[in-house]
């Protein structure tokens, strides 16, 4: 387990997570703690990642309609 310090909005958070997850998520981090906006730059990581996630769910429906047939 890694602790984190995120400094968020003025506030600080510590967080406790997994190590292979803290290097996964890495680079979003350090964008946040080095921010000057950080309320944008948090909306386009969750956009982001919301995208992703669709565009992994339409690739997923595909292969079921393929598996389906």
């Amino acid at each position: 387990m890694k602790k984190i310090k995120l400094y968020l909005l003025g506030q600080k958070y510590e967080i406790e997570m997994d190590d292979e997850f803290y290097k996964f998520i890495e680079k979003e981090i350090e964008s946040l703690n080095n921010s000057q906006n950080q309320v944008k730059d948090l909306l386009n990581i969750m956009l982001s990642c919301k995208y992703k996630m669709y565009k992994k769910e339409k690739k997923i429906q595909k292969i079921i309609k393929k598996l389906e047939l």
